[in-house]
């Protein structure tokens, strides 16, 4: 009784310690391994790998369905996503200090998920999202919540503290619908629930090669591709009228700060120097070569819509 009465306590403490730090979603499940995880790295599959004694796993969301660019309509700007100017393109991992300054505080191990470093990809995030209960996966791969849509930034936690874990999983709500699918440019969807890597556009605008097929439907986004997204039911109301949320006004603030710097005049004389100063902390995985590629693509595309504008 006293052991239970410790788990509630200290995961209620973290609950609203998360609450007070602007942490939208949090869910807690138990750190076993994931069976179904399809990749062939182990140490995302099994959280005891990381933390021979684990016991939970700590998924906290941040919503971003507020980071928006007015301008994004506009051919003249270049494009990207809200995950890629959240700052939480990769792991949410600053905004759970907190969280792990508490449990280790209180005499526990805890470990942040950190994509950005090498050693430290430890969690299926998704998959762990949907085991504590925060949603279920979409025909296009993404975890969906009713609250939030496919709009959370997602981070994790390892610890050997015992919490009370979700062991409910919210049930599947695509049933028939295939407007991810069908939007899809590039086909990358045609099977659902699988995404096809090699004909994604956010993936093609990270590598070396970008076939002719999706320079022809690149339009002006310079990095990352939001299109099965914005086609997704669950999401209307978040594109319409974003929820008000602790971070939504700094994100949308911190964005419309940048809006004049995706003008892709200006982006065409950006340096190396300069892309690193200004997007390098974003850990978008592009490399400053691909990105200029990328804006060059859209300028193109810019002056093609301009000329048939003047007709």
């Amino acid at each position: 009784m006293i052991r239970k009465f410790k788990k509630d306590l200290l995961s209620e403490q973290i609950r609203n310690l998360a609450d007070s730090i602007g942490i939208d979603a949090l869910g807690f499940a138990e750190a076993a391994e994931f069976t179904d995880y399809a990749l062939s790295d182990s140490r995302r599959r099994d959280p005891r790998i990381s933390l021979t004694d684990a016991k939970t796993i700590i998924v906290a969301g941040i919503y971003i369905g507020g980071s928006t660019l007015p301008a994004w309509t506009n051919a003249w700007y270049g494009r990207t996503s809200r995950l890629y100017l959240s700052e939480f393109f990769l792991d949410v991992v600053k905004p759970l200090e907190p969280i792990v300054n508490l449990l280790k505080n209180q005499g526990y191990k805890a470990i942040v998920c950190d994509d950005s470093k090498e050693d430290r990809s430890i969690l299926p995030l998704k998959l762990a999202a949907i085991r504590a209960g925060l949603g279920w996966q979409g025909k296009h791969t993404l975890l969906i919540s009713k609250k939030y849509g496919t709009f959370l930034a997602l981070g994790g936690i390892i610890t050997d503290a015992t919490l009370e874990y979700n062991t409910d999983q919210e049930p599947n709500r695509c049933h028939k619908c295939e407007k991810c699918q069908q939007a899809c440019p590039l086909r990358a969807l045609d099977q659902p629930y699988v995404l096809n890597r090699s004909n994604c556009l956010s993936n093609l605008l990270q590598i070396e090669h970008l076939p002719e097929e999706a320079q022809a439907v690149i339009e002006n986004r310079v990095g990352d591709c939001e299109i099965c997204q914005e086609a997704c039911p669950w999401n209307k109301k978040h594109l319409d009228h974003p929820l008000a949320t602790n971070m939504t006004e700094s994100f949308q603030k911190k964005i419309e700060d940048w809006e004049t710097f995706f003008f892709l005049p200006d982006l065409i004389d950006l340096s190396e120097e300069g892309y690193r100063e200004k997007l390098g902390h974003l850990n978008t995985g592009i490399p400053y070569n691909l990105f200029h590629r990328n804006v060059l693509i859209a300028m193109e595309r810019a002056k093609k819509v301009g000329e048939m504008a003047n007709k």
